[in-house]
């Protein structure tokens, strides 16, 4: 299994992509993380650099097999956990199954163990993963890529869906989805860590009575992650889609920065510079963004607070 990481000092923070990603997408992120601790990226078994891992390809297994790596790279926690998408799955896991090893979790426009019931029942009425993991994905013409990544970055995605190993495994990760939230929902409660949940704040459905439905079940989800810590903020994105860390990589550091200095905050010396003010002397202040909720007690003072975060605009 391909592990990358750049920077040093503690906690380590190691990124989880979202299904179908590679390591690659995350090297925006990785360069600002890098100046306030070691960061680590890593493929799964089966994308970019990776051996194929054995079927089937859910949360429980991925999980056990980033343990190993990560003990086998010799790397020691507690971790920042960071997951996109399909890979908040994983890290929520990670989280549930080895709390001694969480240091703290961002969570960046992830996955909901219970979205596919929640989005099934009325009045949503909508199928958001395969009823079975026996079946068949079929893949249409490539997708657009997105302008943020790198030419490198550009090439292995070209590859990733022209070839039988990436397919494969996009393919066995999407029909065993529902195997994967189960396994969470399975696994003990969220530990009591620092927890970051970023969201989306582009509208991914259409325009419509309907479309408005689905985009305040997703909000209220993500409002839900958030609320599985009591150390814990939810941020909107508010000019982002789904691709947080490609479009917004300044604010996904920034949220990577808040756990880590709320991780540190009973050992940093008050002198001592945050990560935080690491990100913010590079990028500037973050802005275009809405703290939906915040127990972190670390929010800027010219950050806005909704008050009901299912009632937030997401345009």
């Amino acid at each position: 299994m391909h592990l990358y990481c750049r920077g040093q000092g503690a906690p380590t923070v190691v990124i989880d992509t979202g299904l179908g990603g590679t390591s690659l997408e995350w090297q925006p992120v990785m360069q600002r993380v890098a100046h306030f601790t070691q960061v680590c990226v890593y493929d799964r078994a089966g994308y970019g650099w990776s051996d194929m891992g054995p079927y089937p390809r859910t949360s429980s297994i991925e999980v056990n097999e980033l343990h190993r790596l990560l003990h086998n790279a010799g790397l020691s926690g507690p971790f920042v956990m960071v997951g996109h998408s399909y890979g908040g799955y994983n890290v929520q896991l990670f989280a549930r199954r080895y709390p001694r090893l969480t240091a703290g979790v961002v969570l960046v426009d992830a996955s909901h163990p219970e979205q596919i019931e929640r989005f099934e029942a009325p009045p949503y009425h909508l199928n958001t993963a395969p009823i079975s993991r026996f079946g068949v994905v079929q893949f249409k013409e490539l997708p657009a890529l997105h302008p943020s990544l790198s030419p490198q970055a550009r090439l292995l995605t070209l590859y990733q869906y022209q070839y039988w190993r990436p397919r494969r495994t996009i393919s066995y990760e999407l029909l065993g989805f529902r195997d994967s939230a189960r396994e969470l929902r399975a696994e003990p409660p969220f530990p009591a860590v620092p927890l970051v949940v970023l969201s989306r704040g582009k509208r991914a459905w259409p325009v419509g009575p309907h479309g408005d439905q689905l985009e305040q079940l997703w909000l209220a989800l993500q409002g839900e992650l958030a609320a599985q810590s009591p150390t814990s903020a939810q941020i909107l994105a508010r000019d982002s889609g789904h691709l947080i860390h490609l479009e917004r990589p300044a604010l996904v550091a920034y949220g990577i920065a808040l756990v880590a200095d709320a991780s540190r905050s009973a050992e940093t010396a008050p002198s001592a510079p945050t990560a935080v003010q690491s990100v913010e002397s590079r990028d500037g202040a973050i802005s275009d963004t809405t703290w939906l909720s915040d127990t972190l007690n670390l929010r800027p003072s010219s950050a806005v607070v909704a008050l009901h975060p299912v009632t937030a605009t997401i345009r």
